[in-house]
């Protein structure tokens, strides 16, 4: 539940869907932790219906999760992975395949509200190209409750 309350907090935070304008790669240490417990989405939906690929990478659960989805409905596959360098190791456990592959996370300008951009060579799901922000330090997600309380317009009575 906080993964999606993150990803609805992510969304509705989203003011314009400009172009990255800007790329530096990340040195591989830093990109190892800034991989883990955050919200790498592929692109910022633009209505309740846009679909979108979600990866989080949460070691202290066990492994990750991977959604294909829209605001309110979608799948999930959970996985465990392992990071050694610049690979991440993927096993999917309901295929019983194991996919190893290069990843880098450079700091971007956009497209807004992203400052992050997570490439993995060979996704075993999903597109290869993934947006995150620095600042998701909610560990939690309590924060990030409170931020989609305060941000939901009040319901319209018919």
């Amino acid at each position: 539940m906080r993964i999606v309350l993150g990803l609805v907090v992510a969304a509705l935070a989203a003011c314009s869907s400009s172009s990255p304008s800007s790329s530096r790669v990340i040195a591989e240490d830093e990109a190892r932790a800034l991989l883990i417990d955050r919200n790498w989405l592929d692109r910022m939906p633009e209505t309740e219906r846009d679909r979108l690929h979600v990866y989080r990478f949460v070691p202290n659960m066990g492994g990750g999760v991977f959604q294909d989805r829209t605001l309110y409905k979608g799948t999930f596959e959970l996985f465990s992975f392992g990071v050694k360098a610049d690979s991440i190791h993927f096993v999917l456990h309901e295929t019983k395949t194991e996919v190893k592959s290069r990843f880098r996370i450079e700091r971007v300008d956009g497209p807004k509200p992203f400052d992050l951009k997570l490439t993995i060579d060979a996704d075993p799901r999903g597109p290869k190209v993934y947006y995150g922000m620095r600042s998701e330090t909610d560990r939690d997600g309590m924060l990030l409750e409170q931020r989609l309380r305060a941000s939901q317009p009040a319901a319209q009575p018919r």
